[in-house]
């Protein structure tokens, strides 16, 4: 007679509590993937602010322009200064209304908006997550970008 071969009832119960018990603790770990995706176009962008505001402030110490208010030139563009960092406003980059901090990076605008010295993911649900607020320099302290990244 032959032997018929296969799986057990049992066998197959266990199998299938076993691809539920991992299916359970792994998709967690891909659900939340956009959410991460804003995060860390969000933290690029905090570095390029940072950048931004280490190679201007140097551009001004050159200068010795760490006075309260002026502007560096950079190519045909001026951009305006608040204790030798960048400002936070942005004008038309002519002399006496220079650039701010947001025309010193370049960002996707359909991406990350920008409005008065704060950046927002746009696809944030909330206006009070997902953002870098750029912080002007005063006298004393320097320029810095402060972010707020969770609930993206």
């Amino acid at each position: 007679m032959k032997k018929v071969q296969g799986f057990t009832l049992i066998e197959l119960i266990i199998v299938i509590i076993i691809l539920g018990i991992l299916a359970v603790t792994a998709a967690p770990k891909f659900i939340n993937l956009s959410g991460d995706a804003k995060a860390s176009v969000m933290q690029g962008v905090e570095a390029s602010i940072n950048s931004a505001i280490v190679g201007i402030h140097a551009k001004a110490l050159i200068n010795g322009q760490t006075a309260s208010t002026g502007e560096v030139k950079i190519g045909t563009e001026y951009y305006a200064l608040v204790h030798g960092y960048p400002a936070d406003a942005s004008g038309d980059g002519t002399t006496g209304d220079g650039y701010g901090i947001d025309k010193l990076i370049e960002v996707d605008s359909s991406v990350v908006s920008f409005a008065t010295a704060t950046f927002t993911h746009a696809s944030a649900t909330d206006g009070t997550v997902c953002k870098i607020e750029y912080k002007e320099a005063k006298e004393g302290t320097k320029a810095s970008a402060e972010s707020t990244l969770t609930g993206c």
